[in-house]
């Protein structure tokens, strides 16, 4: 039992390191997923490409505006889909990601060129994107942001 007992105090150990370095390889990987998402998403938005902003977007997905209005992916898409609201390519001027385990905030400083009925409401926002891996593939369940004045 004496000989046992440190064994297996230093298998758990190695089992505890393992462990560790493994969930840090993920969180990495996870991590270059979701800016990959976001990129996407960025890219999409600009391209007015709402195919693959369709994929992104999770089916509950919700936005809240940096003037408080609540709107779901039907809204966003739609607008986009009739020419109502277009995106240019966004100025990312600080962004970070944290994963939770299957779950992910991106926070963002951006600068966005966003045009809705033909006015321009874009600017300087601080967001969070919140991103979940559903179906094995993350995708975008909540975004709010807010507008920064100057």
């Amino acid at each position: 039992m004496k000989k046992i007992l440190p064994a297996l105090m230093a298998a758990l150990a190695t089992l505890a390191v393992a462990g560790d370095a493994s969930a840090r390889g993920s969180a990495e990987e996870a991590t270059r997923d979701v800016l990959a998402m976001d990129d996407a998403r960025i890219k999409a938005r600009a391209d007015a490409d709402t195919r693959t902003m369709s994929r992104i977007y999770a089916d509950d997905y919700r936005l809240v505006t940096a003037e408080g209005a609540l709107r779901t992916k039907e809204d966003q898409i739609g607008e986009m889909q009739s020419g109502q609201l277009r995106f240019q390519p966004v100025e990312l001027l600080e962004r970070s990601v944290r994963v939770y385990g299957v779950t992910a905030i991106v926070f963002s400083h951006e600068r966005a060129t966003i045009i809705r009925n033909d006015k321009d409401i874009g600017g300087e926002f601080r967001a969070n994107r919140v991103y979940v891996r559903l179906d094995s593939r993350w995708q975008l369940v909540l975004t709010q942001v807010t507008r920064i004045v100057p």
